[in-house]
C-alpha cells in the first residue's frame, strides 16, 4: 500500500495545497542551488535547508511555508521543526502550479515579514530574479539569464554560475 502524506503551506489565513509534487527538472535545479550554498556557508554560522523544510514566519505560527531553499543565519531559529522567525534568504523555484503564488502571495508575504533577500528561479526561462530589502520594501529585481554569475547581496563573495544551476 503506498502511503500519502499532506503538504501545505498557510499565508495570511489562506491554506496553500502543494500538490503535485515537482519535477524532477525542478528538484534538479533546488539540488544544484542548495550545494552552491551549501558549500559557501560549511563552517560558517549561516546554513542552508532544502525543501521539505518548515518555516513559521511569525509569532503566532500563523504563517507557515516551505521555501524551496532557506537560509539561516541566526542559529536562534532553527529548532527541531524546522525555522521559526524570518530567515534571511529564501529560493522558490517555480512550477506551473506555484508560479502565481510564489510571485505574487509569497513576495508580498516575504517583504511584510522582512525577509533580507528574496530569489525567483524561473525554470522554463531559465533566470534568477534577485529581490532585496531595503526599508521594508523589496528593490526593483536584478534579473540574471543562464549564462551570468549571480552575486548575492547577503554574502559579498558568493557568486553562483547559472549555467552550473541550469544544466
Amino acid at each position: 500500500m503506498e502511503s500519502e502524506f499532506e503538504r501545505w503551506e498557510r499565508i495570511d489565513g489562506v491554506i496553500y495545497d502543494m500538490t503535485p509534487p515537482p519535477s524532477s527538472q525542478h528538484q534538479a535545479i533546488v539540488g544544484n542551488l542548495y550545494g552552491e550554498f551549501y558549500t559557501y556557508l560549511k563552517g560558517k554560522q549561516c546554513k542552508a535547508f532544502p525543501a521539505p523544510f518548515g518555516v513559521w514566519l511569525d509569532d503566532a505560527n500563523d504563517i507557515y511555508v516551505e521555501p524551496d531553499i532557506t537560509l539561516v543565519c541566526d542559529p536562534a531559529k532553527i529548532h527541531k521543526k524546522g525555522c521559526v522567525g524570518v530567515p534571511d534568504l529564501v529560493v522558490e523555484v517555480l512550477s506551473p502550479s506555484t508560479a502565481l503564488k510564489d510571485k505574487r502571495v509569497k513576495l508580498k508575504r516575504y517583504r511584510l515579514s522582512g525577509v533580507r533577500e528574496y530569489w525567483i528561479v524561473d525554470p522554463f526561462n531559465q533566470i534568477v530574479e534577485v529581490y532585496k530589502l531595503s526599508d521594508n520594501v523589496f528593490t526593483e529585481p536584478q534579473v540574471y539569464g543562464k549564462d551570468e554569475t549571480v552575486k548575492d547581496g547577503i554574502f559579498e563573495d558568493l557568486i553562483i554560475n547559472l549555467s552550473d544551476i541550469f544544466e
